[in-house]
């Protein structure tokens, strides 16, 4: 391996964990869709999950501090779990993070035309296109040239985005002050509504476990990995706890609820007569995009790499440049894919938002599964090993994974319509697929399955 992959820190890959979650979109577009169930207790939905989620972290912190590996959960499941529970993870993986790749740059797109909007009249597809473009260009170049170039990148147009959010988030404290009595009357709170609002809410922590995918390029994988996976989920939900406190104080103020507003911080912007905020809305959407665009071809080019490297997949994938020590093969071919999806929703005029939906459905059951199989290897893992953490484990187990599996079965059935219920289907028919590979495979060729326990990735 190249010298300089090992170079990168731990606030970087801290950086590169936090962009897979895009923190932003909580309270610039998908706090609505949970607000609309748990209306003033929507702080404590996302207090609740925080906890659990950071309780998931644990787990998949646990496999990663045991199997450090660029194929993340891939690796971990196949030693921890069964190779089986690997393959799934892995191919499932690579599908729904390409889901969040492929609709990163299009709403990139989306949010940076409406910011300059402001000051240049600019409207259409073919604009968001070039500047989803220009968005792939430029995270192609900097994801191929290293991943310490990438990870920073990546780490500073992050901290920008939730900058921006925290700018309004402050003119809106300043504004309306931060007593909300309503939000602690406990009493009006309906079960019902509120159980919907958890489920919806959980999908919000996803890709912290990305982290683990530059396990070979940081050299303190055992343990930096599990700690900015754990300190990822915890900062993420402090500030998604405290956004969804200032966004629902403020929306008591506005005559239109939060759960009809398609764009919150927007509407509070023009409620407090500084409607120019909105721009720094925009701008938070729209960097976090270019970040989760970088962070997701880093994470989808370790798993590829990995996978080539087990013999999952061709081997032609298994091969780093020589001087930057990324694996530029993947890269460009995740490139000329994302390119391709871009050239089809531009010539094909589909509605961005959709088509973000539809890739975000597939991106959302993908993390579903992956952290329900997690739940079930570590603990696994642990007994058969007689590990100190065994018992702790199994207790976390026994508290996320029902809800891991009641939020996968809501969100499998009943089938949602349109492009949604498209991916659903999709990703039902991928599991199987890959599940009967991996059948085949036990059965025929036994020492395929053999090599993904086996081999040990470069």
């Amino acid at each position: 391996m190249h010298p300089s992959s090992k170079s990168v820190s731990p606030s970087e890959i801290w950086g590169h964990a936090v962009a897979n979650i895009t923190p932003s979109a909580m309270p610039a577009v998908t706090i609505s869709l949970v607000a609309v169930h748990s209306g003033n207790f929507t702080w404590l939905a996302y207090s609740v999950i925080g906890i659990l989620m950071m309780l998931v972290a644990l787990q998949i912190g646990i496999l990663a501090r045991h199997f450090p590996s660029p194929g993340s959960l891939f690796f971990y499941l196949s030693k921890a779990l069964h190779p089986i529970a690997g393959m799934l993870a892995g191919f499932v993986m690579i599908a729904g993070y390409f889901g969040a790749l492929a609709a990163a740059p299009l709403l990139g797109g989306l949010f940076l035309e409406q910011a300059l909007a402001f000051f240049w009249p600019i409207h259409g597809i073919g604009w968001i296109a070039l500047i989803a473009f220009i968005y792939l260009l430029i995270a192609w170049r900097l994801a191929r040239r290293g991943i310490e170039i990438s990870a920073r990148w990546g780490l500073w147009v992050e901290i920008f985005s939730i900058a921006c959010i925290l700018l309004i988030a402050a003119f809106t404290l300043g504004h309306f002050g931060w007593r909300d009595p309503a939000q602690w009357h406990f009493t009006q709170m309906q079960q019902g509504p509120f159980t919907q609002a958890l489920i919806l809410s959980l999908l919000a922590y996803g890709g912290f476990e990305t982290a683990g995918n530059l396990a070979g390029e940081t050299r303190a994988a055992r343990t930096a990995i599990p700690k900015v996976m754990l300190f990822s989920v915890g900062m993420v939900g402090l500030f998604f706890v405290a956004m969804a406190y200032i966004e629902i104080l403020a929306f008591a103020h506005i005559p239109t609820a939060i759960g009809n507003s398609p764009a919150p911080l927007n509407r509070i912007a023009e409620a407090i007569g500084r409607p120019w905020l909105g721009i720094f809305s925009d701008l938070a959407m729209a960097t976090a995009a270019f970040s989760a665009t970088i962070a997701t071809l880093n994470s989808i080019s370790r798993i590829l790499f990995s996978m080539a490297g087990h013999q999952v997949i061709s081997q032609y994938l298994h091969f780093r440049h020589p001087s930057h020590g990324t694996p530029t093969r993947a890269l460009g071919l995740l490139a000329m894919l994302v390119l391709f999806s871009i050239v089809v929703v531009s010539v094909g005029h589909f509605s961005i938002l959709s088509v973000v939906g539809t890739f975000g459905t597939f991106t959302g059951l993908a993390f579903l599964l992956i952290y329900s199989l997690a739940n079930i290897a570590t603990p696994l893992y642990l007994f058969r090993q007689k590990h100190v953490w065994r018992w702790f484990s199994l207790i976390i187990a026994v508290i996320s994974l029902p809800l891991l599996l009641k939020v996968l079965e809501v969100s499998l059935w009943p089938l949602p319509a349109g492009g949604e219920g498209a991916a659903t289907v999709l990703f039902v028919l991928l599991v199987l697929l890959v599940f009967i590979w991996g059948l085949l495979w036990a059965r025929f060729k036994p020492q395929k399955l053999q090599q993904l326990v086996e081999l040990v990735d470069e």
